[in-house]
């Protein structure tokens, strides 16, 4: 039986939470049914990955958008491929409609940028060119329908992210050997975000909280891991100035013993489609305490899985963050209800199945 070709198409492909979801799809969809590849026109962490495990991987080296899109339609006519699935590809949907073949658009945060008429005219106009628009989460899905005009709602469809099998390894290291290795006290309590250095993120509420538990308690540890670009990064730092129990420790490749490491996961982002972290907090069995952004409400449900608080809401975050502290027996409770739901809600193989599913309707239709 023929295989039918999928090719994931974005822009870059190095770190991030849609590059994490394509190299989920791209790894797991690959079966006797499906053969899929990606392409991409400027590769990175993630591009290397998928090549160290011998997917089909191909970057577009063209500058000029008018010739990237026509290398990349007559890649996707050369290769026989079934389906594209375009990831906030605006030059990848143009390559798949002047190549003939199925284009699903994948909708994977809340494009704020996009909200001026321009924006929603811009978008609307490609939206409508696809045969199928994915939104990674309900919240995300409402956003589109709120601020874009899709003629045809019955192409809209969600499906939720989850996280590759690969990802939620345990570490076999001790918790305070790896303490030991990040220079951290072995009574520390270590509350932890997990994200990059991006004004997205509301890194800035993160600090300000650490500095009023900290009038508090003692013995905390302020974890904030990842890079970014200037001057964002230069300015948490600033904030932070002097403040010895607030690190800042960089990219962190095994994420694994971050998870080890933290007694909570905290994030504090101001807007959001489907964080992976999120996700990957619960089924390490971490409590967490979100804001109220993208799809958290739908994953999290206030004091029976974790702590939700409304963005910018830094008392209200320190109150949550405060009984986790101070009542270990809550704690307990939240986070294994949290691994609870990740398993029986949000594991990869329903994400996997609905995205084949997904696939073979598009050709049936």
């Amino acid at each position: 039986m023929k295989k039918i070709r999928v090719l994931h198409v974005c822009d870059a492909l190095d770190k991030g939470g849609l590059e994490e979801v394509i190299y989920n799809l791209v790894k797991n969809t690959n079966s006797q049914e499906f053969e899929v590849g990606v392409a991409y026109f400027k590769g990175g962490v993630v591009a290397d990955r998928l090549k160290e495990k011998g997917f089909n991987c191909q970057e577009i080296n063209e500058t000029n958008k008018y010739s990237r899109i026509q290398q990349l339609k007559n890649y996707i006519k050369e290769g026989k491929f079934d389906i594209v699935q375009a990831h906030f590809c605006f030059h990848g949907i143009l390559a798949a409609k002047l190549a003939g073949v199925k284009v699903i658009e994948t909708t994977h945060n809340t494009y704020h940028f996009f909200e001026n008429p321009w924006g929603r005219t811009k978008y609307s106009f490609y939206l409508n060119l696809v045969n199928s628009v994915v939104s990674v989460s309900k919240a995300v899905e409402n956003f589109n329908l709120t601020n874009f005009k899709v003629l045809n709602k019955k192409k809209c469809t969600v499906i939720r992210n989850s996280i590759d099998s690969e990802r939620i390894i345990p570490t076999e290291r001790s918790k305070e050997d790896l303490k030991r290795e990040l220079g951290l006290p072995e009574n520390a309590f270590v509350i932890s975000t997990l994200s990059r250095l991006d004004v997205q993120k509301g890194i800035e509420y993160f600090i300000e909280a650490a500095k009023m538990l900290n009038q508090k308690y003692e013995n905390l540890v302020f974890l904030i891991p990842g890079e970014g670009a200037e001057p964002y990064s230069q300015t948490l730092k600033k904030q932070a100035e002097g403040i010895n129990n607030i690190r800042f420790i960089g990219h962190v490749s095994k994420v694994n013993e971050l998870f080890k490491v933290m007694d909570v996961y905290a994030m504090t982002s101001l807007w959001e489609g489907a964080p992976l972290t999120l996700l990957e907090a619960m089924a390490y069995g971490k409590p967490v305490v979100v804001t109220n952004v993208g799809n958290t409400a739908e994953v999290i449900q206030d004091n029976m899985n974790g702590f939700i608080v409304e963005k910018k809401d830094v008392n209200a975050f320190v109150e949550r963050l405060s009984r986790f502290i101070e009542d270990p027996t809550k704690r307990f409770e939240l986070e294994q209800q949290a691994q609870k739901d990740f398993n029986e809600k949000f594991s990869n193989h329903i994400m996997i199945s609905n995205y084949k599913q997904l696939y073979l309707s598009l050709l049936e239709g």
